[in-house]
């Protein structure tokens, strides 16, 4: 799904665009990925590896943490994941993102 097709309009929580490096694990290895936008539940990342919906993985966000996630929505070389953490704690993540980068 993708932010053109109506989900911009079910989200609870507004979205950050960071465009900071991070790293995804899939199937066992670390793949190189950038965040796009974050916010407190989810976040769109660019990647070159086509991931199905549904697919758990963890996502590692620079020196901020390793956080569990499950991807939303795939199209080209972006991907939506939700984040499976509180979204109080992913707030936080957010705002260091917007600031620190």
């Amino acid at each position: 799904m993708s932010e053109s097709d109506g989900k911009q309009h079910q989200r609870n929580y507004p979205r950050e665009t960071v465009h900071a490096g991070a790293k995804i694990m899939l199937t066992g290895h670390w793949h190189e990925c950038a965040i796009v936008n974050i916010s407190p539940k989810g976040a769109k990342l660019n990647i070159d590896l086509q991931i199905s919906r549904g697919v758990e993985v963890l996502i590692k966000i620079g020196n901020f943490g390793e956080y569990r996630a499950t991807v939303a929505w795939h199209q080209g070389a972006e991907i939506g994941v939700e984040f499976g953490h509180d979204p109080a704690e992913m707030t936080n993540v957010m705002m260091g993102l917007a600031s620190y980068g």
